[in-house]
């Protein structure tokens, strides 16, 4: 447990500590029934990239061909009436 203080501007410290465990700069303060707070860490949307990936092996030509695919639609005329 770590003591801070509130400045008169209503601010506190996040202890370097917890800093460096939750590799986060934001988090969300929670307040309980009993009068006490909970803080907890924000994490970081981009530390979350990939995490609903599934496992399943892609074809390393996937990117290709759908790019190929969007170019030919391109170059389709349009259907203009």
């Amino acid at each position: 447990m770590v003591r801070t203080w509130i400045t008169s501007k209503g601010q506190t410290t996040v202890p370097v500590e917890l800093r460096r465990i939750w590799k986060t700069s934001e988090v969300m303060w929670e307040a309980c029934e009993d009068g006490s707070a909970r803080v907890s860490p924000v994490p970081d949307v981009m530390a979350l990239f990939g995490a609903a990936n599934d496992g399943m092996a892609r074809d390393p030509l996937e990117k290709k061909k759908a790019r190929e695919a969007m170019g030919r639609r391109a170059n389709k005329p349009s259907r203009k009436a």
